[in-house]
């Protein structure tokens, strides 16, 4: 394990006791305000390899199906804001299904840093698995966390880790501002072709987030796909 600085993962508050009109909130805020109601039937549970599973934002029944599918560990990549529907019955569900909850905030719109990489790699290694990544829509933070998982855990190939970056499968658009992450893969891999260094050395010496997002360009038309449409977060 480094012994560079790494990110922590945030511990979730006490589940709140709903009364009947606060739980009524919170399920409207969950829909409507956070797009839930896109999540109700497309939302699967997708397996990246034994020990990692990669989702949405799961609603209460799917974490109970995924207790009873034998995860162990729920990691939210979208941060613990209790004005979000989602996170309270998540809190609720998880609690009552015996599931490990953390958060571990990430952006979708900027390349990972240092910190955060090597959080996620010692989260890998020291939580109860399998494991279930989500953020809000499964389709950009989820993606990177799974090619970090298949990179930093299982040395898999950079070609076999992207996998988890693609539109057909996961959603993920590579021209909008939430492309920068496969920039970051994309830096690395010249890199290693010019000098062979592994992903992690690479990470732990090399890698210079600044400049990964100064040499990324989005593309307008992308951006309103996302941000309008679609209404990633």
């Amino acid at each position: 394990m480094s012994d560079l600085p790494i990110k922590l993962p945030e511990l979730p508050p006490p589940a709140p006791k709903l009364s009947f009109w606060r739980r009524v909130y919170v399920w409207l805020n969950a829909i409507f305000y956070d797009h839930a109601f896109f999540r109700v039937f497309y939302n699967l549970r997708k397996q990246v390899v034994p020990g990692l599973y990669r989702s949405a934002h799961p609603m209460p029944y799917q974490l109970r199906a995924a207790a009873r599918a034998g995860v162990k560990t729920v990691l939210n990549l979208r941060g613990s804001e209790a004005h979000i529907g989602s996170n309270v019955l998540e809190w609720e569900a998880c609690e009552q299904a015996g599931l490990k909850l953390l958060h571990f905030p990430m952006r979708s719109r900027d390349a990972p840093t240092r910190e955060e990489i090597l959080g996620l790699d010692a989260l890998f290694v020291s939580q109860p698995q399998p494991i279930l990544i989500h953020c809000k829509s499964g389709a950009d933070r989820a993606g990177l966390a799974s090619a970090l998982y298949l990179l930093l855990r299982e040395n898999a190939p950079l070609e076999v880790a992207l996998k988890q970056m693609e539109f057909w499968q996961h959603g993920h658009v590579r021209q909008a501002k939430t492309g920068v992450l496969d920039h970051f893969f994309e830096v690395y891999r010249d890199y290693h072709a010019a000098h062979g260094t592994p992903f992690r050395e690479w990470v732990e010496t090399v890698y210079d987030r600044d400049a990964v997002n100064a040499s990324f360009h989005a593309s307008w038309w992308a951006n309103q796909v996302v941000d309008k449409i679609l209404r990633r977060e």
